[in-house]
């Protein structure tokens, strides 16, 4: 979902495991992308504003 602010959604299902930034987008020039984080603990991916992120599994 593009949002005019950071969103952070949490997912069923994901809390402790491993998810990174998709390769591409991790090595990419676009540097607010880059921000996109997943917080293990919580189960839950942080995307900034008007941004969309791909993640993975290692």
């Amino acid at each position: 979902m593009l949002s005019p602010s950071a969103t952070t959604q949490t997912v069923a299902g994901t809390a402790g495991q491993h998810y990174r930034l998709n390769r591409v987008q991790a090595t990419g020039s676009d540097p607010i992308v880059k921000t996109s984080t997943f917080n293990r603990a919580a189960g839950t991916f942080t995307i900034p504003a008007r941004t969309v992120a791909v993640f993975d599994q290692p």
